[in-house]
């Protein structure tokens, strides 16, 4: 019973590390621009906002990203989410955050969303809420012409000129010659110490890469990579969370994505597998915001 308890506990801090993980690592966004990923995306990233608020009926809420860039010498916000499937539950939580964060920042927000393919849904509408996101699909991005110039800049001695937030994003490329994701991720992690220069930026490059893949990434072929990778990786926080929490992490995230959508515990025990007491840890978390 006490191995049950830590293990809840420890699913818990795990969950809460990822988002400490994220929110440490964006600092990579700072005085960068993501007009790589769209010309409309030009504006300088200033600031990494908070993403926490307190909804009308006083619960706490949070969108996972948001950062605050400048265009032309005016501010706008901008919430990112990664998905790797779009549905109308993901536009309609999405487009409440955005009007949240614009109530919380006193700026404008637009919505991005990343994804790996071309979605089936691009906006939601009912009677409070009229939202169409900015979709990027990377997939239609050609991940072997990006890695041949990475690779020729690297020759050069030119490693000064390689945009590191590119490297976030590249496992979500297309690729020509048939690479899939799972491959891409695992060249992109064994190009982060050729790309950095020292050891934090290292680690925060490859946290990033590990907390962000890992949505498209199914569990079997993630952690086989992240153990063939386990000598470059050695100093990553976001290897010693995601590889301790093996193959729960699929069902911890249905459970935390039913519980937020206002399911019961019993409800969710019932369709996750998880054993009740997990799932009211779980609950505990994200009243206190842990989550």
């Amino acid at each position: 019973m006490q191995g049950d308890e830590q293990n809840q506990s420890r699913i818990v801090d795990m969950l809460h590390n990822q988002d400490k993980t994220l929110k440490e690592g964006l600092d990579l966004y700072n005085g960068g621009t993501l007009d790589f990923l769209d010309d409309d995306l030009s504006g300088e990233v200033t600031d990494i906002l908070s993403t926490e608020f307190t909804e009308t009926t006083t619960k706490k809420s949070y969108a996972d990203k948001a950062l605050k860039v400048r265009i032309n010498g005016a501010y706008e916000g901008l919430h990112k989410e990664w998905e790797a499937d779009i549905s109308q539950d993901d536009l309609k939580r999405f487009g409440s955050s955005n009007m949240d964060l614009s109530r919380l920042h006193k700026i404008d927000f637009t919505t991005v969303i990343i994804t790996a393919k071309k979605p089936s849904v691009t906006s939601y509408k009912n009677k409070s809420i009229n939202f169409t996101p900015k979709i990027i699909d990377l997939s239609a991005r050609d991940a072997d012409a990006v890695l041949a110039e990475i690779d020729r800049k690297l020759k050069a001695g030119k490693k000064d000129e390689i945009n590191l937030l590119e490297i976030i994003y590249f496992p979500l490329y297309g690729s020509k010659s048939g690479k899939k994701t799972p491959e891409l991720f695992d060249i992109a992690i064994k190009l982060t110490p050729q790309v950095a220069e020292d050891k934090n930026t290292q680690q925060k490059l490859q946290d990033l890469l590990i907390l962000l893949t890992s949505t498209f990434i199914d569990d079997a072929n993630f952690r086989k990579i992240l153990e063939a990778n386990m000598r470059v990786l050695e100093d990553s926080t976001a290897v010693r969370v995601i590889s301790d929490w093996g193959m729960d992490k699929k069902m911890v995230e249905i459970a935390v994505n039913m519980l937020r959508d206002g399911d019961d515990v019993q409800k969710v025990s019932r369709n996750t597998g998880l054993d009740l007491s997990r799932v009211a840890e779980l609950q505990e978390g994200l009243q206190a915001h842990v989550v």
